[in-house]
């Protein structure tokens, strides 16, 4: 058995449905292997930022390890910006690259370095563990021990090297034993001290991140919410964790970026029991976000603990560990059903914020708002739809979309690199075949990564892509004019998106008009039947995104003063 077979195997035993890849010279071994059988499937894509975007988007939306597979030098490191990415944002992903074959590696091959170890030390900083395979015995124990790594505690991307030339080499026996996932558990002492700080609160309030969806903790925290009847607001990428329809949602945590409701919760909470937040800059609304009263912060990594409020209580754990082991406890200790009265209050906050929001979302001329189209999306995909944003200000008009399931909102407001949104898409479908996808990608988003369009093209993955054209960096525009008072740098060529997306054989949609775009949409969704479609709407550069406007004191760029 060959190890590019044996590699096969080990991939399949861990379940690995696709793996995401550029063709390549130093790869074609294990390539001919696995599309000779089928499995796991190869998606060769356009361009390795897109493959490795693939990677991290696949692991959000399925909950599994995403695979990427690269040729060494220009091919691997040509993913460095993904990868990096699921090292900030915790996302399980292993990173196959190989090395140029060892008898011709100090000649001046291709895609080599001076030394042999280089191209590993690239990835020491940015992985949480890196092996790399020189004898063939140990080639299913390695892969078994990255695919365990990459779950493990706070998940991350693990990377393993490979020269080419092993992939030929031959292994005369192949097992391969899955290791169990570890995750850390809380004391039943600490858990203790929680729930006696909850019980004794007048208006404790929980903020859920998206270490709640990773840990498959949404049902358990709802049950705790309900349990001590306590507002849940979640943070921007932990949107979906409770349907806006729950009588506790208390909105979107993220400062001035966020919901009136979710601030006003906050501001005059007791008692915050934060769970799976990493509270980043974005996440906060530029550290606008207050937090009064007591912290408790949960996370699986105690790195994360007084990076910008300071607990009472840091707790290293699992998010299901933790929420299990709360109601174990509760439930043992015959604790009843509190009655605050949270619901009322919600529905009398919600019901005051009502009229000053709609009061924000006034059009502005004959130019489409990015925010109606936001609002045009969300009617009309079902609540299924998995939305992947890129970085821009379209994303953020998305901040507080209603989002009524988990894995159905993915967007970046940690590392926040742009050039997720197309091929994270693409991934998305693939991962939830049956969900109807839209990425939601600004003009530069696009011209980053959007010619994987040609790779859901390939292999007629039938997405909508809607690219919000404005012809600039919106956000980089009003984020200039507030810091400088000066309007040079945001400038983007003006390109007509529709049009490139049929040369690249997927469908188009122009939309250039207010009256256009329902029915533009509509006809979109129509046409994704058998290939992707991108939707070019053609949107008003000067509009700030409603979340921001709070942020920045204006609706229009032209109305920012210095």
């Amino acid at each position: 058995m060959r190890v590019s077979e044996v590699l096969r195997e080990s991939l399949v035993s861990e379940g690995v449905e696709y793996y995401f890849t550029v063709y390549a010279e130093h790869t074609l071994r294990f390539i001919i292997d696995t599309e000779l059988v089928g499995r796991p499937k190869s998606i060769n894509t356009a361009y390795e930022p897109g493959a490795g975007f693939m990677g991290v988007i696949y692991s959000r939306v399925s909950g599994r390890v995403g695979v990427c597979v690269f040729a060494g030098g220009p091919g691997v490191l040509g993913a460095v910006n993904p990868i990096a990415m699921a090292y900030v944002e915790s996302d399980p992903l292993v990173v196959i690259a190989t090395t140029p074959p060892r008898n011709i590696v100090y000649k001046n091959c291709l895609h080599a370095f001076p030394n042999d170890t280089d191209q590993l030390e690239v990835f020491r900083s940015i992985t949480k563990r890196q092996f790399r395979i020189t004898t063939p015995t140990y080639v299913g124990q390695i892969l078994s021990k990255a695919f365990n790594t990459a779950l493990s505690g706070r998940p991350g991307p693990v990377y393993v090297e490979i020269p080419a030339d092993v992939f030929d080499e031959v292994v005369d026996e192949f097992t391969y034993l899955k290791l169990p996932i570890s995750k850390p558990t809380p004391p039943d002492e600490v858990v203790d001290e929680v729930i006696k700080l909850l019980m004794n609160s007048k208006r404790p309030v929980i903020l859920a991140g998206r270490g709640v969806t990773i840990s498959g903790a949404e049902s358990e925290l709802l049950a705790v919410a309900e349990l001590f009847d306590a507002p849940v607001c979640t943070t921007i990428m932990g949107k979906g964790i409770i349907p806006p329809t729950h009588p506790l949602y208390g909105g979107i945590a993220a400062g001035n970026l966020g919901d009136l409701v979710a601030e006003e919760l906050l501001s005059n909470a007791d008692l915050v029991l934060a769970i799976g937040v990493r509270f980043s800059q974005m996440g906060t609304g530029r550290y606008s976000m207050k937090i009064s009263g007591n912290l408790i912060h949960v996370n699986v990594s105690a790195d994360e603990f007084g990076r910008v409020f300071k607990p009472l209580l840091a707790i290293e754990a699992d998010a299901k560990e933790f929420l299990t082991k709360l109601l174990m406890i509760a439930r043992r200790e015959g604790i009843k059903r509190f009655s605050r009265g949270s619901s009322e209050l919600l529905s009398k906050l919600w019901e005051e914020v009502k009229s000053l929001v709609s009061t924000e979302a006034v059009s502005k001329g004959d130019v489409i708002e990015s925010w109606e189209v936001i609002k045009v999306l969300r009617e009309v995909f079902d609540e299924d739809t998995v939305f992947v944003g890129d970085v821009g200000a379209h994303r953020i008009e998305t901040f507080t979309m209603p989002v009524y399931k988990p894995k159905t909102y993915i967007v970046t407001t940690s590392y926040v690199s742009m050039g997720m949104g197309v091929p994270g898409a693409i991934a998305a479908k693939l991962a939830k075949k049956d969900s109807k996808v839209v990425g939601v990608v600004g003009d530069g988003g696009f011209l980053m990564t959007g010619l994987e369009v040609v790779t859901a093209v390939r292999y007629n993955i039938p997405v909508v892509i809607v690219v919000f054209n404005d012809s600039a960096y919106r956000v980089l525009r009003i984020y200039e004019k507030v810091s400088y008072g000066t309007d040079i740098t945001y400038k983007l060529p003006n390109v007509n998106f529709c049009e490139l997306a049929k040369s690249l054989g997927a469908y188009g949609v122009r939309i250039e008009r207010r009256d256009e775009l329902r029915r533009g949409i509509e006809d979109a969704v129509g046409l994704a039947k058998d290939k992707p479609v991108v939707v070019d709407v053609v949107v008003n550069p000067e509009s700030i995104p409603l979340p921001m406007r709070r942020l920045y004191k204006a609706n229009y760029v032209s109305e920012i003063k210095k």
